[in-house]
């Protein structure tokens, strides 16, 4: 292994360019030396944070992969687009960052493990949210008992007019998937994580879309809406009893935009925002406000690259392993169909 991993980019568009590259950039021991973008414009851009040469700019990952020497690669691309690059470049004999949702089916994810599996390098999944201080803290209150046996998880996050107007987002083509995909991942991550990803059995859950599409206040094109719903909510039961309320909008007739998660258990609870520790204590209910000890500046990001990059020298797990993010889509795969059949289905 190289004392100073060699990264390639593929996909420099603008989760690339604001959370990516500059948590590249500022950990010891890792250089970006190649972008693959079939954007030109996004190329450059990302070249420019990242301090890459032109000659080492592809239109095309596979003349990337053929050509450079590299350890690790980071796709940043469209949800449609994760599983190509990844497998190519597993292929290649690179380890892989892959941003969420990891695809868009659990077959995806399935192949993606195969490819893995096969070339025996490193893939990890961006979960970005897992690894936030007070998520790190409540994950350590969590597995430590704090809250006793988890039965029921809420996980929300609402925006009432919150239509990203950039990137493919809207465009089923690109994307696939609505909120549900964009930041309902976030929020069922991370309360799985909490849960310690009890094997999911079936979902019950709708999908609307009723303002997106429309003339609104909103800035992006309603006419260029093709992904299936602005608002998806679903409640997804466990085999070990558990159960998960999930819901995602990116439109919404609510006062406001609303983003949290809780989980209950047999002895206490926990919220994330604002970071609350709910216990019972000499026949009191206590809500606790946690003094948390930062990771020194790092965002969830930056923290998880960390990680996976230890975990490539062997100094631990793989933060977020696709084993994990497969529990994940199957859910995701489950609201989708519930919502088309409009019946509860199996996962």
């Amino acid at each position: 292994m190289r004392e100073t991993l060699r990264v390639g980019f593929v996909g420099t568009g603008g989760i690339a360019r604001g959370q990516h590259i500059p948590a590249w950039n500022a950990l010891p021991g890792a250089e970006i030396v190649a972008i693959a973008d079939i954007d030109p414009d996004a190329a450059a851009k990302g070249a420019a944070l990242a301090g890459v040469e032109e000659q080492h700019l592809y239109d095309d990952y596979e003349k990337m992969l053929e050509a450079e020497e590299l350890d690790v690669v980071d796709v940043c691309t469209p949800n449609c687009v994760h599983m190509p690059p990844t497998v190519a470049a597993l292929e290649a004999g690179c380890h892989v960052f892959v941003e969420k949702p990891v695809a868009i089916s659990a077959d995806q994810v399935r192949q993606m493990i195969a490819a893995r599996d096969k070339s025996q390098k490193l893939l990890c999944v961006t979960q970005n949210m897992r690894y936030s201080d007070e998520a790190i803290a409540a994950k350590r209150f969590v597995d430590a008992g704090g809250i006793g046996d988890i039965y029921w998880g809420r996980a929300e996050y609402l925006r009432a007019r919150g239509v990203p107007a950039w990137g493919a987002f809207i465009d089923a083509e690109k994307s696939a998937g609505g909120p549900c995909y964009d930041i309902g991942v976030h929020v069922l991550d991370l309360t799985l994580h909490f849960m310690n990803f009890p094997e999911p059995v079936s979902v019950s859950a709708n999908t609307w879309l009723e303002i997106a599409n429309k003339p609104s206040v909103m800035a992006h094109d309603p006419r260029k809406y093709t992904v299936p719903e602005e608002l998806a909510a679903g409640f997804i039961r466990f085999e070990n009893g558990s159960c998960i309320s999930l819901a995602a909008s990116w439109a919404l007739n609510a006062t406001g935009n609303n983003n949290n998660i809780s989980v209950f258990g047999n002895l206490g609870g926990v919220q994330m925002w604002p970071f609350t520790l709910v216990t019972e204590q000499h026949g009191m209910m206590l809500n606790c406000t946690p003094q948390v000890i930062g990771n020194k500046g790092l965002g969830g990001h930056a923290e998880e690259i960390r990680r996976f990059v230890a975990a490539i020298h062997g100094r631990g797990p793989v933060p977020v392993p696709p084993e994990q993010t497969l529990i994940t889509q199957r859910i995701l795969d489950g609201i989708y169909k519930s919502g088309q059949e409009g019946a509860e289905v199996k996962v």
